[in-house]
């Protein structure tokens, strides 16, 4: 069976051929131009069009037949439409903080802000839907009053292809108005949001599927009637993908955001908020801690900060030789306000302890290392609400970097597990649409094949220690 995987990220689109008999066939991806995405807001209608691109890439050098269609799209995206189901304005993404100081009110109540997160899983914060609609209702009631229905990245591009209009119950767990508990729309928060029901897409299970239309088969060079498997977000696909469904396997991120999870076989609301808890699939939810800083501040570093002397990664990497560690800044990774373990939507981070003496090198480690310093924060903070996992298996961009890789192992001092599946998220997709074609009786039947096992230096134990303690000491203080 051959299954067309299609993604739509943050910043770029993917496709994947995989047969359930040879595995991975082939990836194609093709970055947004810098007009459809600047990381906060994409323009749909290019980001769709970069898709159908993609597609016809993949499908040009390998002429197979397609059994089905699975959809992969990020958690926490925003989009107004018309009457007529046009997008009246561009989609806002989980990197808008425009509704921060909004959040922030309304995050003073303590009462509103643990019943929310009772209900939903999801703290008081803009990256969510819900509260990013509050703040656009309170500030732009004219824009408001144009939109006819609300819709995300999947529910796009779902329609795009079927024509039919609905959400998978996994990224409507990311939005702020699903109640996790009964894995419905919660009919209190929709009130207090000023939202109708029928504005909302019908909830259905990331197995979904529907047929793809004759105009979207046309386009993309397909016959019609294939189906299309609505599919999850990014997070939840990911530990699909990683073969992480059961119980006690943690993933670990670390792409353009930074994020840990676990599975589980009930909501997971801890009494202080601070994890989230969504939906995953099977009955399971996936608790969690996801950081807004990873990858885009290294990207910030190497093409803002970095972009006169014109290093590269490795160049980079390679100034952090001989360097001294222990004297080195410390980096707070907000540069992009904070989501896990704060929740303060207009923290900002940089470098603490700069000196004179400081070289490039002495920032592009601190700027790693700050980064998984944070991760490691919020490591300790889920470990505490769940037990701790047997087993941690990596992703993201890090799997690019051996430095960066054994870095993390030692500072959380556990042995990391790559994959040799590069694509996690958009293969967990390629997962669920096996599933729904009743080539797997099971999601934790999908065991993908481990990559590289990481051991941490037990001689770094001590080191990591006093600078994760130094780095905690400046976050509190500021």
């Amino acid at each position: 069976m051959n299954i067309l995987g299609l993604e739509v990220s943050t910043s770029s689109a993917k496709t994947i051929i995989y047969s359930s008999e040879e595995g991975v066939i082939d990836v194609k991806s093709i970055p947004y131009p810098a007009d459809v995405c600047d990381v906060v807001s994409q323009d749909v209608e290019g980001m769709y069009d970069t898709l159908m691109v993609c597609v016809k890439e993949i499908l040009k050098d390998n002429r197979l037949d397609i059994d089905a269609i699975g959809i992969s799209t990020t958690w926490h995206s925003l989009l107004f439409l018309d009457k007529n189901k046009r997008p009246i304005d561009r989609l806002k993404t989980w990197a808008d903080t425009e509704a921060a100081d909004t959040a922030k009110r309304y995050r003073l109540n303590k009462e509103l802000g643990s019943k929310f997160y009772e209900k939903t899983g999801c703290v008081i914060h803009s990256v969510y839907p819900a509260w990013k609609y509050i703040h656009i209702k309170e500030n732009n009631s004219d824009l408001i009053d144009r939109v006819a229905y609300i819709s995300s990245q999947q529910e796009y591009v779902f329609e795009k292809l079927t024509g039919e209009r609905a959400v998978s119950r996994t990224v409507a767990s990311g939005t702020g108005f699903f109640n996790i508990n009964t894995l419905n729309w919660d009919e209190e928060i929709l009130k207090f949001a000023g939202i109708d029901r029928d504005q909302l897409s019908p909830l259905v299970e990331p197995t979904y599927h529907a047929p793809l239309t004759d105009e979207a088969a046309d386009e993309m060079g397909l016959p019609s009637g294939i189906p299309v498997v609505i599919g999850g977000a990014d997070g939840a696909l990911n530990q699909i993908g990683a073969g992480a469904m059961g119980e006690g396997i943690m993933t670990l991120s670390v792409g353009t955001s930074g994020a840990l999870r676990l599975a589980s076989d009930k909501p997971v609301i801890p009494d202080e908020p601070s994890t989230w808890c969504y939906y995953l699939a099977d009955g399971k939810r996936v608790a969690g801690a996801a950081t807004a800083g990873a990858g885009n501040c290294v990207d910030w570093f190497v093409k803002r900060l970095n972009s006169d002397s014109g290093l590269g990664f490795d160049e980079l990497e390679a100034r952090i030789d001989g360097i001294d560690k222990g004297e080195a800044p410390i980096f707070l990774p907000f540069l992009y306000g904070e989501r896990c373990p704060g929740w303060d939507d207009q923290r900002q981070g940089g470098f603490c302890g700069l000196k004179g003496s400081h070289l490039i090198g002495d920032m592009y480690y601190s700027l790693l290392e700050g980064i998984l310093l944070n991760l490691y924060h919020c490591y300790i903070i889920l470990t505490d609400v769940m037990d701790t996992p047997r087993e941690i298996r990596i992703s993201g961009g890090i799997t690019n970097s051996k430095m960066w890789l054994q870095m993390a192992a030692d500072i959380f001092q556990r042995e990391v597990i790559t994959s040799e599946i590069e694509h996690a998220s958009i293969i967990g997709g390629v997962a669920l649409a096996l599933k729904a074609m009743g080539a797997i009786e099971s999601l934790e039947e999908f065991s993908p094949p481990m990559g590289e096992r990481i051991d941490p230096n037990k001689e770094k134990a001590e080191f990591y220690k006093k600078r994760f303690e130094k780095y905690l000491k400046i976050y509190e203080r500021m």
